[in-house]
């Protein structure tokens, strides 16, 4: 009995581990990753990476330490409970996010689950004001360093060797990508769209997939476009479940109204 228990808790230490390893690599703390963002000079502060305030030079994901502990945290919590569904993150730039969803699948020897990765691969879409006011006057689609092509985020899946059947690529604009999309159930939808237009668009494709006790994470609620489309969705949908804050500019939230999930 106490070979097993020490064979299980060796195997618990070794996945946190690899997991915290992941995590550093992907996000650049590991090597200390300079920035190539116009406000930070080049030099690498490691409160700014921790916050997701900088865009790294050569690491996959910019989002930060906190919400990367985030999202490993939303993950186990629903494979440990059993909440079933796959994983989604609509907007993943170099792919860092999925990545480490898929990475965390994997620690847990999860075969079942799939990671989607949804974006466009060519950056944000020009504004559409006409149909997304809140969207007016958006520069995010100037940006050409957040357009990733497909190869590059699957080489960089492919880095890690976690580039397989359960990664699955949404290549497109979200209305045309997500409606359609091949997906039954979710058990984490992560969206890191920027704007109203890719936030709303997510939400009505998606929110009604997830599971009972799965979770939404807003990547980006700290920009008004993104946080008005957050919020008038949930008061349409008449969601009450609290916001909670993770760093200053993102949220979550866990499903928890029986009428509109199983």
């Amino acid at each position: 009995m106490s070979d097993s228990h020490d064979f299980v808790t060796a195997a618990m230490k070794m996945r946190n581990r690899y997991l915290n390893v992941l995590e550093a690599s992907l996000t650049g703390t590991l090597y200390g990753d300079a920035p190539i963002d116009p406000w930070t000079g080049g030099k690498y502060d490691p409160n700014k990476r921790a916050l997701g305030r900088d865009w790294p030079g050569l690491a996959q994901t910019m989002i930060g330490s906190a919400r990367m502990r985030n999202l490993r945290h939303l993950c186990e919590t629903v494979i440990l409970n059993d909440v079933p569904g796959d994983f989604i993150e609509t907007g993943v730039w170099r792919g860092g996010a999925c990545i480490f969803m898929r990475g965390i699948l994997a620690s847990y020897a999860e075969t079942q689950r799939r990671v989607f990765a949804a974006d466009s691969f060519a950056g944000l879409p020009p504004p559409s004001p006409e149909l997304y006011a809140a969207d007016a006057g958006d520069i995010h689609h100037t940006h050409t360093q957040l357009a990733i092509s497909r190869k590059d985020v699957e080489e960089n899946f492919r880095r890690y060797d976690l580039l397989d059947e359960q990664v699955v690529f949404l290549e497109g604009w979200f209305k045309d990508t997500l409606p359609s999309a091949p997906i039954q159930k979710l058990a984490i939808l992560r969206l890191d769209g920027d704007m109203y237009e890719s936030t709303i668009q997510a939400l009505d494709a998606l929110y009604r997939k997830l599971s009972y006790g799965g979770f939404v994470i807003i990547d980006d609620y700290f920009l008004a476009p993104c946080a008005q489309a957050v919020n008038e969705f949930r008061n349409r949908e008449g969601i009450t479940s609290p916001l909670i804050p993770i760093d200053g500019c993102a949220v979550w939230w866990r499903v928890t109204d029986l009428a509109n999930h199983d």
